[in-house]
């Protein structure tokens, strides 16, 4: 009997047959990458952690080169300033004048930080009996797609209302620090030595 159904020859509707791989092409679709969705679309965030981690290497390199300038090296304006911005972001902002906290401007061009956008960056340098110390300002386009995780792993989209402060080593509180915000349209990154170099521009920085 058994023999007799396999060797019988049925007609097949090849619009049917069509249909039904299709179904069963995207059921097994849906129960394999389903699931998995909400983990997928993670990737659309840039976490704030790799943005800190390449200005930090930044940084880093720009201290070093400033430490080593000549002594009569001509110093950024704020129109050398002025003419970056609109060379890089394309932006009516403008980089703070932070003199009056005692901190000068000395190195500034174009960056690289996670995300694709353009970007800038601004070395300051304490003038005075504190020299050496520094503050750096990174400005990039925010196009919504930066973000923080809490503990859980869940995200933390960075809003206007929001910034974030953190040391480099969060077991030492005498470790560097970066403070992060946004205004909505450009996504900002200060680093200095110590909290309470941030804390004293933070007003002239715009964060909240």
């Amino acid at each position: 009997m058994w023999k007799r159904v396999f060797s019988t020859k049925r007609s097949v509707n090849p619009v049917a047959l069509a249909i039904t791989l299709v179904l069963v092409t995207g059921s097994i679709l849906v129960g394999v990458f389903g699931t998995r969705l909400p983990e997928r679309a993670i990737g659309v965030w840039i976490p704030l952690g790799d943005v800190a981690d390449a200005a930090r290497q930044i940084q880093g390199r720009m201290q070093l080169e400033a430490t080593h300038r000549a002594s009569d090296s001509v110093l950024p304006s704020r129109s050398d300033l002025a003419d970056l911005v609109n060379t890089t972001i394309k932006s009516e902002w403008r980089p703070p004048d932070l003199s009056l906290k005692g901190f000068v401007p000395i190195l500034a061009g174009p960056a690289i930080l996670p995300g694709g956008h353009p970007s800038l960056v601004v070395l300051y340098e304490r003038a005075g009996e504190a020299a050496d110390r520094f503050l750096t300002l990174f400005v990039t386009i925010d196009g919504g797609q930066f973000a923080s995780f809490d503990d859980f792993g869940r995200i933390e989209p960075l809003v206007v209302t929001r910034s974030i402060v953190e040391h480099d080593d969060e077991t030492d509180p005498e470790s560097s620090v970066t403070l992060v915000f946004t205004d909505g349209d450009l996504l900002f990154l200060a680093r200095a030595d110590d909290v309470n170099t941030i804390e004293r521009v933070r007003s002239e920085l715009g964060a909240p």
